[in-house]
């Protein structure tokens, strides 16, 4: 597979689940007058991670998926290389 192929397979993997948690959020408003959603995000400046979230232990998952994620993208740029 050709990184170009594999870059916009990731591309399109990535709105697919965005697009899926957004359903399922709608649909647990729907279910439940209560439903109360919670979630955090990391945005990545470099190798400075800015992490957010509605409370620590959703900034403490973004945290550990994003450098998750790092060591991920390193191990796979050396294979590739």
């Amino acid at each position: 597979m050709l990184p170009i192929e594999l870059g916009l397979t990731f591309f399109m993997l990535g709105f697919i689940l965005i697009f899926v948690g957004i359903i399922l959020s709608i649909l647990t408003k729907i279910r439940s007058d209560e439903a109360k959603v919670e979630g955090g995000g990391v945005i990545l400046i470099g190798p400075i991670p800015i992490a957010f979230g509605t409370s620590g232990k959703w900034v403490a998952i973004a945290l550990a998926l994003a450098i998750t994620l790092m060591l991920l993208s390193i191990i796979f740029v050396r294979w590739i290389a």
